[in-house]
């Protein structure tokens, strides 16, 4: 049996996602659920665990959160697709990229969440192609 890396079984993820999302765009469908990386990655965080806030602590209830909510992620894999300029690797790639999870406080989750906003979406002017992948932990610092 070939040994993987984590980053090789991450790629490869992207890729099988990325393969995914490219047949629902062909069949006209593009609902799917933000569970859906858990299933193609398991465990999940085992692959795209990033770090922590500098206010977690053993004490403190936290919470994992993906950088770049889900949805967010999912909505620019089909917005991609559907544009047809980037190959499917390059999109993967992309994914690849921004797939990340850090742990947070639960107080920072509620502030991201709910005080900012961004549970499902990325600040304004965020890109996917070429945006900061913490961009939206770093306007809840700043704020």
């Amino acid at each position: 049996m070939p040994d993987f890396t984590r980053d090789e079984i991450l790629l490869r993820a992207c890729k099988a996602l990325v393969y995914n999302f490219a047949n629902q765009v062909e069949e006209g469908r593009d609902v799917v659920h933000t569970r859906t990386f858990n299933y193609f990655l398991h465990p999940e965080d085992r692959y795209v665990y990033y770090g922590a806030s500098v206010s977690v602590t053993d004490e403190t209830k936290n919470h994992p959160e993906h950088a770049v909510p889900c949805a967010v992620l999912i909505n620019e894999c089909f917005r991609l697709l559907k544009e047809d300029k980037l190959s499917h690797d390059q999109i993967a790639h992309l994914l690849k990229k921004h797939w990340k999870i850090v742990r947070i406080t639960k107080e920072e989750s509620k502030k991201l969440d709910f005080e900012l906003g961004y549970k499902s979406k990325m600040p304004d002017g965020w890109s996917f192609e070429e945006g900061d992948t913490f961009e939206r932990f770093k306007l809840g610092k700043s704020s």
